[in-house]
């Protein structure tokens, strides 16, 4: 099979893995994303690089001319993501599209008013057959943005008590979307819930930080009131602040501990480890 496939969110840390693990296998890629610029300089060549965005409904025509298969991203940390999700599920339909692997998250099944599964269940009423992957927090939340600088600063403080997490690296998450992309939709119908190999809570993972990085780092249980703070303080807007907190609050339940075989189910090997993507970003951690 070597229908053209769209990616959408194409230089995000799933769809950039994804676009080159694609081209790898010699598929037709068509890379769309808000800043083409800035994707020409991380994307293989091979992929085809589109303007897209959400919000512009008239950059879809051309994004969908001649597509078969789609990777959706809708914007997951948006709470109101199916109300920009639907519009290009409708033009996805008119432009006959016949498949589409949607990024959701861990547990949308079990969330009614979660906008992720509010968008599931619109692509599952389509005419397009689908796959639903539903991954957990990506071990790449530590390579950048406030607990990267938690991490340099030696303190993780997070209203997570000592619950654990089976963090997914977001590499398996696109290789294993590329692996449904390419198939011959036996795959089609069904919904993965994907994790990593074991489940870390914070103290755990800050250990394994701290060995390989060299750098002294511990963590800090904090309540949801200090979070705020802390959340505010890091530049996080209110809403988002909100919906993080809630985010904690699953974790505090274990409902992001279950560990899934999924991975290995559909790659043929495990998951990769926390311990090895410690290894692999130690330095950025040392600053």
């Amino acid at each position: 099979m070597n229908a053209r496939i769209l990616v959408v969110g194409a230089t995000g840390t799933v769809g950039r893995p994804l676009v080159a693990e694609l081209v790898k296998g010699g598929m037709a890629v068509r890379a769309a994303t808000r800043d083409p610029a800035r994707a020409r300089g991380v994307l293989p060549e091979a992929a085809e690089i589109v303007p897209f965005d959400l919000e512009r409904t008239d950059t879809f025509d051309d994004a969908l001319h001649d597509v078969d298969r789609v990777f959706l991203m809708a914007r997951p940390g948006d709470e109101h993501a199916d109300h920009l999700a639907f519009p290009l599920i409708e033009a996805m339909e008119r432009h006959g599209v016949r498949h589409v692997v949607d990024l959701s998250a861990l547990g949308a099944e079990a969330r009614p008013s979660f906008a992720l599964r509010k968008v599931e269940q619109r692509i599952e009423a389509s005419p397009m057959t689908f796959t639903h992957l539903r991954p957990n927090f990506f071990m790449q939340l530590f390579t950048g943005g406030s607990l990267l600088a938690a991490v340099r600063a030696s303190a993780i403080r997070v209203p997570a008590a000592l619950a654990k997490v089976s963090w997914i690296d977001a590499r398996d998450v696109a290789a294993v979307a590329a692996a449904v992309l390419v198939s011959d939709l036996s795959y089609a119908g069904k919904a993965y819930t994907l994790t990593g190999s074991q489940a870390l809570d914070h103290a755990e993972l800050a250990a394994v930080i701290e060995q390989v990085s060299g750098r002294t780092v511990r963590y800090e249980a904090i309540g949801e009131e200090e979070a705020r703070r802390v959340l505010s303080g890091a530049g996080f807007p209110a809403p988002w602040v909100e919906r993080l907190i809630g985010f904690y609050r699953l974790v505090r339940d274990e409902a992001a501990a279950p560990v899934s075989s999924a991975v290995q189910d559909l790659l043929g090997r495990p998951a990769r480890t926390f311990s090895a993507f410690a290894c692999e970003h130690a330095a950025m951690w040392r600053g």
